[in-house]
């Protein structure tokens, strides 16, 4: 039997029995003495096991899928995942989807140990979903005691580090570039952005390696912090999982002393506050049709090695003396990085977006191309008799059940979980979805007229179609289409793909021969 090995530790459980070279030493015993090969080690290291989100765990449920071995162990059952509702999930997913078996070096199975084995199984699972949730609280009460007590709990912030007591001090590299940026900007005579560029180009970093930019001197600038004082924030999540940066701050007195002096923070805020008062006509007369997915062609092309940025080569949507002169502007020399894309007015580049979408058309037999392209991906020679087989046969399970003709409660649940598996495998986007698509692509000139002159209207329909809008002097030289709108346009699905539409030539600011549309995925060009 060939085995896979997934193995995980968190930030918190780094020694004894749960590092990742003591699981894999127990697993790889294990294997041996059943006779098996273990053919693939997946490794998470510091990641929680209250996300399923991880990167090696993602990689081996996608392995799973294809067949690449026929059982998984794990030294513990949490290493597969703290929360019971995932773990439950997932294990349904190998064994009764992908028909993989499922075993624990340390823990009884239901592929071990039969009936019996599921039921402790089962156990462990709430037990460790217990730990995880105890934990939480109890780590979150030690964090708050901790600030009560005067001690930071995250990284030291730009400008300061730790003593060996983990009290905050001054760092020496860098609380020069920090104390020259407050004073900056309490001259009002410069912005977050012309700090930024000041501090990438004397060589300082953020905490994290990277350049600075306007959010990160915008945020360390209104840091209490510096005088003296620690926050505590209580963790809350979303409701997508995510953190919640708006839940309620508390402040303390901090065991560390003050950088700043209270009269330089004060005048930093009049200063912000009175920024904010100046610009809030700005933000209201002035909505950007594309604000936020605009990218600089050649940075996105020659993203410089060292940089971790997700968001680099985006322009910026800017407003030069009131509302006379609008733009996007390259980010990229803010940053530190050398850049030859210079300022382009809004409407050159929205111009040539609104004629683009104008000329896209779907086929006339969309939804055949679809099928087509699906069956040719996933090697269905009749997709579509597939997928009415299995809407019929699952029609007909539901009614038998319903009128009380099944019995098996757990057959009928996995043979239902089958086959809705491969339903949604052969139908990866919604029918409503790509109606909606279709809708928009061949109606798109009545849409906008629908919306008049409300550019907020505006830019919410083209957001429906476009990812992003790539820049190359003035010209845009390509666009990253939604997947739904991809699809409607008879692209393939598993390859980006390129295509020429007609061109639009701007009279007066531009000549150009063809205009290039790319769709592909969220990582670019």
């Amino acid at each position: 039997m060939r085995y896979a090995a997934y193995v995980r530790i968190s930030s918190e459980e780094q020694v004894g029995n749960f590092s990742l070279d003591a699981q894999q030493r127990a697993i790889e015993a294990w294997v041996i003495a059943k006779g098996g090969l273990l053919v693939q080690t997946y490794k998470d290291e510091a990641q929680s096991g209250r996300s399923a989100d991880r990167p090696a765990f993602q990689q081996l449920r996608k392995d799973a899928r294809k067949g690449k071995f026929d059982a998984v162990i794990v030294h513990k059952f949490d290493r597969f995942a703290r929360n019971r509702t995932d773990a439950l999930a997932v294990k349904s997913l190998l064994r009764y989807d992908y028909g993989i078996k499922v075993f624990s070096v340390n823990e009884p199975s239901e592929d071990s140990d039969g009936q019996m084995g599921a039921l402790i199984e089962g156990i462990m699972e709430s037990v460790a979903d217990w730990y995880s949730r105890n934990l939480a609280s109890e780590t979150a009460k030690g964090k708050k005691e901790r600030s009560i007590q005067g001690f930071h709990n995250n990284i030291a912030p730009f400008g300061m580090t730790k003593d060996e007591k983990k009290v905050l001090i001054p760092d020496e590299n860098e609380i020069e570039g920090l104390r020259m940026a407050f004073e900056l900007y309490s001259t009002d005579e410069y912005s977050d952005t012309d700090i930024a560029h000041i501090l990438n180009k004397k060589g300082y970093k953020t905490k994290r390696n990277r350049p600075f930019s306007k959010d990160t001197v915008r945020d360390f600038l209104q840091n209490e912090i510096y005088l003296g004082k620690v926050s505590y924030q209580p963790y809350v999540r979303n409701p997508d999982g995510t953190r919640c940066e708006t839940s309620p701050i508390e402040w303390f007195k901090g065991q560390h002393e003050p950088v700043i002096s209270e009269e330089l923070y004060k005048l930093c805020q009049e200063v912000r506050a009175k920024r904010v008062r100046h610009h809030q006509k700005t933000i209201k007369y002035n909505p950007y049709l594309l604000r936020g997915i605009v990218y600089c062609y050649d940075c996105c092309c020659k993203r410089p090695a060292e940089n971790n940025f997700p968001s680099y080569g985006k322009m910026r949507a800017q407003a030069y003396k009131g509302s006379e002169y609008r733009c996007y502007r390259c980010r990229a020399r803010e940053l530190g990085y050398s850049c030859g894309q210079q300022r382009v007015r809004v409407e050159i580049i929205d111009d040539q977006v609104i004629n683009i979408l104008m000329q896209l058309k779907p086929p006339t037999h969309w939804r055949q191309s679809i099928t087509a392209s699906l069956g040719e991906l996933l090697g269905e020679k009749d997709l579509q008799l597939r997928l009415d087989e299995i809407r019929t046969v699952i029609k007909r399970m539901d009614s038998r059940w319903d009128l009380g003709f099944i019995t098996d409660e757990q057959e009928y649940i996995q043979q239902r979980m089958k086959l809705q598996q491969e339903l949604e495998q052969l139908t990866p986007i919604e029918n409503n979805d790509l109606e909606r698509a279709a809708d928009l692509l061949n109606n798109f000139r009545s849409h906008w007229k629908q919306c008049e002159d409300d550019v907020e209207a505006q830019a919410a329909l083209v957001g429906q179609i476009v990812e992003r809008v790539y820049v190359q002097g003035k010209v845009v030289t390509a666009v990253t289409l939604r997947s739904n709108c991809h699809l409607v346009l008879g692209r393939k699905i598993n390859e980006p793909t390129a295509f020429t539409v007609d061109p639009f030539i701007l009279k007066k600011s531009i000549s150009t021969t063809s205009t290039e549309m790319v769709s592909c995925g969220n990582d670019g060009i």
